[in-house]
């Protein structure tokens, strides 16, 4: 397989992106990756550069996308979530969802990890499962119930960043 047949191969099956989203994504026009992927650059010293850009922005080792050589991905030092969302072309909105859950406390979370068991273990039963409104409730009347006396929390809804102490 030749260089310009694996950056096809990587932009679509592992980076599931149009060459129009692969070439806004590195700064070049669409006919720029069309002419990558027929092997047909006007100036193919631009090819060179380009590869470069592509390694440093998707995270893909330089030996496998010149010589074919695995891994095809370095594997980073840390991890990023954002980083993994844009490679796996998630949405600004399902990047947003994930985040959202994992400003949940723990319980909300369980909460809504077993509403979801119990909901696609039994798909027929689910319109008699509680909505996630319904479980939000109960899990802010299990709160205010554990509550010490006198004091009584609420969570922080506006921005999903945590909870704050009312004292009533």
């Amino acid at each position: 397989m030749e260089v310009y047949e694996r950056i096809r191969e990587l932009r679509k099956k592992h980076l599931r992106l149009s060459q129009t989203g692969f070439g806004d994504k590195l700064g070049v026009s669409r006919s720029v990756i069309k002419n990558i992927e027929l092997n047909a650059l006007a100036r193919p010293e631009q090819k060179l550069s380009l590869i470069k850009l592509i390694c440093k922005e998707f995270s893909v080792n330089e030996d496998w996308l010149l010589n074919g050589n695995e891994p095809m991905f370095i594997e980073p030092d840390t991890f990023s979530l954002d980083e993994f969302a844009r490679q796996h072309g998630a949405t600004d909105l399902e990047l947003q969802i994930v985040k959202t859950y994992f400003d949940l406390d723990a319980d909300t979370r369980q909460l809504l990890l077993e509403h979801f068991r119990k909901s696609l273990a039994a798909p027929a039963a689910a319109e008699n499962e509680k909505t996630v409104e319904e479980l939000e409730e109960e899990y802010k009347k299990s709160v205010l119930h554990s509550a010490p006396k006198g004091e009584s929390t609420a969570s922080n809804t506006t921005n999903g960043k945590g909870s704050e102490k009312v004292v009533g």
